[in-house]
């Protein structure tokens, strides 16, 4: 099979990327289906404006200010016909829109989406370098079971091969974020058991237009956002450049950077046939390129050393540093068959490659998460007086060994998606159907040098690098989805369904170890929602959940199924929107993912493990509203409140070799899924001036399985955060700006992975200038 698919792909992408069986080469370049845009009003395609602002988070399906929002008409006196055009299906669906974006000015992906109920996160680095993003109960480890895309493209590395994100696009140049949970969900893959996020760039402007932000605070962060775009009747470019830097809030033992330093540039450039025609054509060629190189390590603390100082970082990380680069190509080509029929196609490659060195043990200990969870135990007083630098190595049992993890990623492929409406009587369906050919590859290698510990510094030790892991992982996969939306009168109904065809292929080139295979899943969704009233609205939804199998996995491993469901009202008028949403899953087979990331040793690095039957479920509320406060003075309370209950069960007992795991009870909870989540958030808005504040609080956490009173030991600790921003505009094109995060310097352990106690960043205070012309 994975012959046949990768002669279709092939021949529709260059000859580079086609599937290779050669001895390790070099890495090659990358990965889905774009949603569809709302055609023009007028039936014609109009030139492309920026979307409208929305207050607080949408929470909606389908009440994108792209898409237009439903109203009763008359149906001939028999009754009212709620007629969509474009709209989502019915579930629950979350936006967050551009105004909101520039208003919270974060930087840090895990932030933004801290105001979205349902979606989960892990910290790790304090700036979301590595985004850990979990949905309804979906495990947040490198975010590798939720479907990321970048303008509805897969934007992992290697979504199918190896979907641990260490790469997120930008969120400072991003202008809407749409998260969509429930069955609407299956339109995306191919992760589907927890949801989707889209993060949807600045769209092309309707005329020559220019952008510039620069921004500096705290430990030396800087921010430099600069855009310019040529708009004509029948084409377009426009040119993107974003850096982001800081020297980080960690302390190293005997001084050092712990910061990190991003570009990212990104041309777009656009051909439009008339907009006169009967059928409109609209070309796209994307070229874009980011780099990082931020001095980020995976060891933590002792829970002792955190509560005397929590920034602080041990002296034998001082050389631990991710690099990497990731150069992205896409072309897309958008027909218009009338006001109702659409086909959008697009063709997209990637390449990703990272090489992060870190200390990640001794060579008589290597596993530095239970190094540093005891210690005071036996040998560990003797490394863990090394690895702070009290003492020298003094034997070849002693030296640390610093890892770098060599990765090179490719994905690739070709989409296209069918949108059209057709009207029967009464009925109206919206028809939605895509097909996607997709390729990603992994080449993953490991090299491993001893360090002595001299002085408080490290010192390369004399024995030769090593090289333990170097291997090839590939996917090949085709994907097809169809999904019919209907009308009538008050009801909504949608029905779709998602086959994903999946081959794969793995070889170890130090054993010459090789497996491929071949397999099917069929992953249906469907939901319906009612309007009680023009405001009120009763929906309910079902669909199956499902993460592949990494290609390296054990032949018994299987990949993770659910039975998802979720039922609830919403409500929409004029000023406020709101959901509220019970949702439940039960799989039965729920799959973990080692990596270094989730405490794993470097021996177990890409095992995955069979977790059975375990059921989550929870309720979910959304609202947002912008209230007039003093109506003469144009003066708005913009509001917004995200409320997230989630509990789960092991429904059997087991042991597992999985970190996160180890010996399961009946019963037992899941790790890092906080039972209560709220962020509430509030400000004061004037067409010339506005101020806001964000409160978020998350409850205790688990660092491993386990059920009744957390130990002190496997606690990631409850924490409160309260946010400011407040924005002046000096002139209609110039603004300033200041915010301040961590308003009160809470700080606490918020995760024990990768290895050791981890905080959230202190407070930080940053100032801003906007220019738009």
């Amino acid at each position: 099979m994975i012959e046949r698919l990768a002669i279709v792909l092939a021949c529709a992408l260059p000859p580079a990327i086609a599937v290779a069986n050669e001895a390790p080469p070099a890495e090659a370049p990358p990965a889905e289906a774009p949603p569809a845009e709302a055609p023009s009003p007028a039936g014609k395609p109009v030139a492309e404006v920026p979307s409208p602002p929305t207050e607080g988070i949408t929470a909606t399906s389908g009440d994108a200010p792209t898409e237009p929002v439903p109203e009763p008409v008359d149906d001939s006196g028999d009754g009212e016909t709620i007629e969509v055009v474009d709209r989502a299906p019915p579930g629950a669906r979350a936006e967050l829109g551009k105004e909101q974006l520039e208003r919270d000015e974060y930087d840090d992906l895990h932030k933004v989406l801290g105001s979205i109920a349902g979606v989960y996160i892990r910290d790790e680095d304090g700036y979301g370098l590595r985004p850990n993003i979990g949905m309804r109960g979906a495990a947040a480890d490198r975010s590798a079971k939720v479907t990321l895309m970048e303008d509805g493209v897969l934007s992992g590395p290697a979504p199918y091969t190896a979907p641990a994100a260490y790469y997120v696009p930008l969120v400072t140049r991003m202008s809407r974020i749409e998260v969509t949970k429930g069955p609407s969900s299956i339109r995306f893959g191919p992760a589907t058991v927890g949801g989707a996020i889209d993060m949807i760039s600045e769209p092309f402007p309707a005329e020559r237009a220019g952008y510039a932000d620069i921004a500096g605070g705290s430990n030396l962060y800087g921010k430099a956002h600069l855009r310019a775009a040529e708009r004509r009747k029948r084409w377009g470019v426009m040119a993107e450049y974003v850096k982001l830097r800081t020297d980080g809030f960690k302390e190293l033992d005997g001084g050092g950077n712990t910061g990190f330093d991003k570009d990212d540039v990104s041309v777009i450039g656009r051909y439009m046939s008339d907009p006169a025609s009967t059928t409109y054509h609209q070309f796209d060629v994307r070229v874009g390129y980011g780099r990082e190189r931020s001095n980020e390590t995976y060891t933590g603390l002792t829970d002792a050393d955190f509560a005397a100082s929590p920034q602080r970082r041990y002296v034998a990380s001082q050389l631990d540093q991710m690099n990497w680069d990731h150069w992205r190509l896409r072309a897309d080509h958008r027909l218009e068959l009338g006001t109702k029929t659409r086909v959008v196609t697009t063709a997209y490659r990637n390449r990703f490659h990272r090489a992060w060195g870190k200390v990640d043990g001794f060579v008589g200990q290597r596993d530095f998460y239970g190094l540093l969870a005891a210690p005071s135990a036996g040998t560990n007083q003797l490394y863990y007086a090394i690895l702070t630098g009290r003492i020298d190595t003094s034997s070849p049992e002693e030296q640390l060994v610093r890892g770098t993890n060599d990765r090179s990623f490719t994905s690739q492929g070709i989409q296209s998606l069918l949108a059209a409406e057709r009207t029967t009587g009464p009925v109206v369906h919206h028809v939605d159907a895509g097909v996607r050919i997709h390729f990603d590859r992994a080449d993953r290698r490991r090299f491993e040098d001893r360090f002595d510990m001299v002085a408080g510094s490290l010192v390369r030790s004399d024995v030769m690098q090593t090289k333990p892991l170097d291997t090839r992982a590939e996917t090949i996969a085709l994907a097809l989805f169809a999904e019919d939306r209907v009308h009538y009168k008050r009801l909504e109904l949608s029905a779709g369904v998602r086959l994903e065809l999946i081959d794969y292929r793995f070889v170890d080139w130090l054993t010459m170890d090789q497996k491929e295979g071949a397999y099917s899943v069929l992953i249906p969704g469907g939901g319906a929602e009612y309007h009680v009233t023009d405001q009120f609205s009763v929906l309910a939804g079902v669909h199956r959940g499902f993460v592949p199998v990494a290609p390296s996995a054990a032949g018994d491993v299987r990949p993770e199924s659910s039975l998802n469901v979720e039922g609830g009202a919403r409500w929409r008028d004029e000023r406020v929107n709101a959901d509220l949403i019970g949702f439940f899953s039960d799989y039965s087979n729920l799959k973990g993912s080692c990596t270094l990331a989730a405490g794993c040793t470097e021996a177990m690095d890409g095992a995955e493990y069979n977790g059975g039957h375990v059921r989550v479920w929870g309720a979910e509320a959304q609202a947002g509203a912008e209230l007039p406060l003093v109506t003469r003075k144009k003066l708005t309370l913009p509001v917004a409140l995200a409320y997230t209950y989630t509990a789960s069960e092991f429904q059997h007992s087991f042991s597992s070799e999985f970190a996160g795991w180890g010996d399961v009870e009946t019963g037992d909870e899941l790790p890092y899924l906080p039972r209560h989540q709220i962020a509430v958030s509030g400000g004061v808005k004037h067409p010339r001036w506005e101020a806001g504040a964000t409160a978020r609080y998350r409850s205790t956490s688990r660092d491993v399985a386990g059920q009744g009173d957390i130990p002190e030991v496997e606690r990631a600790n409850a924490l409160l955060t309260i946010d400011l921003s407040a924005h002046a505009k000096l002139r209609p094109w110039a603004e300033l700006y200041a915010t301040c995060s961590n308003l009160l310097d809470e700080q606490v352990i918020v995760a024990r992975r990768p290895y050791g106690a981890r905080p959230n960043p202190p407070r930080m205070i940053a100032v801003g200038y906007k220019a738009r012309f």
